[in-house]
Order: C-alpha cells, then structure tokens, then sequence
C-alpha cells in the first residue's frame, strides 16, 4: 500500500488529463465493461497494484460518494483520496466486497482515515481537505495479506491467495445536499455494507432476519483450520472518542467460544480485554469499561484508532454482531 500511495501521489499530473482510470503497480490493467470500470490484476506476493483516476471535479462539496462494486473473490477493498502535494495527504475508507454481486456502497468524508504507512505524507491539519483532492484510487487489500508473517504468539488465521482477480466499479456519484447525520455508535449495521474486514478464516454477510439478536447484524462463519484465529477488524479512528468510557455491542455465538476485543491506538499499542459468549445462539450483552483493557500503559480513547474481534476458539463458528457503540 505505501509503495502505491507514493506512485499515485507522484503520478497526479501525469493522469490529470484522462478523462477515466487507468492501472498503476505491477501486474494490473483497466478496461471499460458495459460501460463500467473493469479493474483486472494478478495477486502475487510483492506486486501491488490498484486502479486510480483524477478525482471527480464537484468533490469539494461531496457529502456522500456512492458508487456499485463488484469483486471476483470476497476482499476487503480500500478506496483512497489523494490530496495535492505538497501540504497534502492520503486519506481511505475501507469496506467488504462480496464475491460475485454488486454491493452498493455510500461513504461519507467521516469514513476517511489518514492513511499513517511509514511513505505516507503527515497531514498538516488533521483532516480531510475535499478541495485539495487530486486523485482517486481503489485496491484490493489482500495484496498485504500475502506478505503478511504468521505470529505463532497469536495465531490469527490469514488468507494469502494468489492468482488473477477483478474488481469492478461503476455509477461514481458525488452526492451534495445536507450532511449525513453524525453517528453516534461505531456501527449498527444498518448501512447496507459491511465496514469491517477480516484477514482470513471467515465468511463475512450481513445477517439476514430472523437472526439471533433480532437487529441489524454482521454474521461471520468462521472455517478455523489448524487452531487459527478468525479475526473481525473494523476502524473507528473518525469518531469523537474524547468521553468514551465503555464498549458495547451485542453477540451470539453458535458454539461456546472465546472472544478477545483487542484496542489499537495510533502509535500500535494494543490494549486486550476477554468475553465469553456461551454459545447456543443465546444473546449475550457485552459492556466492556475501556479502562480495564489491559496492554501496555494505560488506554487513551483519543488515540483509538481500530477495534479487532478474534474467535480464538479455533474451531468452525458463527457469530452474530449487533449495534457495537461506545458510551
């Protein structure tokens, strides 16, 4: 992903003039399909590419960017904004893509986090300039899966596919209009996408109802293999966090299993605290005081940067999460 961003930022002017996308890195190309954008690449371990374009030029006023996706395999996709050099920075929402269906998705300016890669550019004033946004891109992020080393200490399950995939991408809409109201949970999966994204070991859907919480929910299914970990990563770096004292979220569990709801802050500390779901689909109410997470130091929520989930059973699974908020 660095190694992208910084081409993508040094390629600006070189694609200012095309009226569409093209591929950058190793390994990809772009056509055009029934009038949609057709971004087809080669996953191999240390190539990286992705499809970038100039950004939509009534971006400035944007409220929420809406546009269709279509994956060739279950990924976790990330679509970046490049702000002009220099002064600017690299901002990327991510999300799920599901194999094989459109997936409409609507982001707003508050699902954008600075991306912080070690190449990546500090951003002067901390947030997302919309009129300083020069270009567009969108990526598979399973390319980082691949170079990604096992921790025997912590055996998350990873996926580390190779081989041609596809990403499509179509109806690119800048929505203007009122604000998109301020959300006050981390996600109540009401959205109509998923926000969050695993490495591996885990189909994710949204739950369809009935469904054990009777809301809103994600569903992951996890096909543990080897006593691997299947993790649910989701970042919540955007919200006013400054008050949070608690974390809370609702979860059935097919099986009794062990949960580890892991904090990471921005400088890559981790803070661990451990639930017990026991299984049988019974709901179970989590409320987790965010100063008993135990890592290095103390937890500040200002610097929050991302929530992880780990069934660290190890064994085939299916949870259910629902309305995760802090308060």
């Amino acid at each position: 992903m660095r190694t992208i961003l910084v081409l993508l930022a040094g390629s600006v002017a070189c694609f200012a003039q095309a009226a569409d996308w093209m591929a950058m890195g190793k390994g990809g190309s772009v056509r055009s399909r029934d009038g949609h954008m057709l971004f087809a690449y080669d996953l191999q371990p240390g190539r990286m590419s992705m499809a970038v374009r100039p950004a939509p030029g009534d971006l400035a006023g944007m409220q929420r960017l809406r546009f269709r996706v279509r994956a060739s395999a279950d990924m976790p996709v990330a679509l970046l904004l490049s702000e002009r050099r220099p002064g600017g920075a690299n901002y990327n929402a991510i999300f799920w893509a599901p194999a094989n269906a459109w997936q409409e998705v609507e982001l707003t300016p508050a699902d954008f986090s600075v991306s912080d890669g070690r190449s990546d550019p500090p951003d002067p004033d901390g947030k997302l300039d919309l009129d300083q946004v020069e270009g567009m891109g969108v990526f598979d992020l399973a390319q980082f899966f691949l170079n990604q080393p096992d921790n025997p200490e912590v055996p998350v399950a990873i996926d580390r596919p190779t081989g041609s995939r596809t990403l499509e991408l179509e109806g690119l809409e800048v929505v203007r209009g009122a604000p998109a109201a301020v959300r006050r949970s981390i996600d109540d999966f009401d959205r109509g996408f998923i926000t969050w994204i695993t490495t591996g070991g885990m189909k994710l859907r949204l739950a369809p109802k009935p469904n054990p919480l009777d809301l809103p929910a994600l569903e992951a299914t996890a096909s543990a293999a080897g006593g691997r970990f299947g993790l649910l990563v989701r970042r919540v770096a955007n919200l006013d966090l400054a008050r949070a004292a608690r974390l809370t979220f609702d979860v059935a569990s097919e099986n009794e299993t062990t949960l580890v709801v892991s904090l990471e802050t921005k400088s890559g500390k981790r803070f661990n605290q451990t639930v017990y779901p026991p299984g049988k689909r019974e709901v179970f109410h989590v409320r987790l005081k965010l100063a008993d997470f135990e890592g290095d130091g103390e937890f500040d929520p200002v610097q929050w940067k991302s929530l992880a989930i780990a069934d660290a059973s190890g064994e085939p699974n299916t949870l259910w999460l629902a309305h995760v908020a802090v308060e």
